[in-house]
């Protein structure tokens, strides 16, 4: 399979951690992961895609961030505010394809918020007609996420290598 190269020429949306975006105009929704997952959504049959980026190791001292009932809620408020906003724009849940890409530090107390924040998000998604697509890299350095909103297609590239999941799309590094 020949990877898809991005268009030049697509506007790209940042997406910021603990924050979400969604678009049914063609446009790069793109997040920079370090110690977080990315919860890419999309309706193949209304053209709507949004992105979702959420955080469970802390930004300034690479510690797994305490996963209290408080912040497992405040996850759940964003995950409905972001399928609220999908709906919205018409999308509909039971067309919607849903993929996990979650970058987790090579560090050795890591396993269990990545495991549970990746959890969450699935058992959050589980009605879902499709099955959720789940993807976790453990490496020093963070990931890349791309959706291109339009089309569904997502790219996820490392610093130095090229990473490859069954059924997503990659760019060329």
């Amino acid at each position: 399979m020949m990877p898809f190269r991005m268009s030049p020429s697509l506007p790209q949306t940042i997406v910021e951690p603990d924050a979400f975006r969604v678009s049914r105009e063609s446009s790069l929704l793109v997040s920079e992961l370090h110690g977080a997952v990315a919860v890419c959504v999309y309706d193949d049959t209304q053209g709507v895609g949004g992105l979702l980026h959420l955080r469970y190791v802390a930004t300034s001292n690479n510690q797994p961030l305490d996963l209290t009932d408080n912040t497992l809620s405040s996850d759940l408020l964003l995950m409905d505010r972001f399928c609220k906003e999908l709906r919205k724009l018409g999308a509909r849940k039971q067309s919607w394809r849903v993929d996990l890409i979650g970058h987790t530090p090579e560090l050795g107390d890591m396993d269990e918020p990545a495991a549970t924040v990746l959890d969450l998000v699935k058992a959050y998604f589980a009605d879902s007609r499709r099955a959720v697509e789940c993807k976790e890299v453990r490496r020093r350095l963070g990931l890349t996420v791309r959706l291109e909103s339009r089309e569904g297609r997502i790219w996820i590239n490392g610093s130095s290598d090229e990473l490859r999941t069954p059924g997503v799309a990659f760019a060329t590094a």
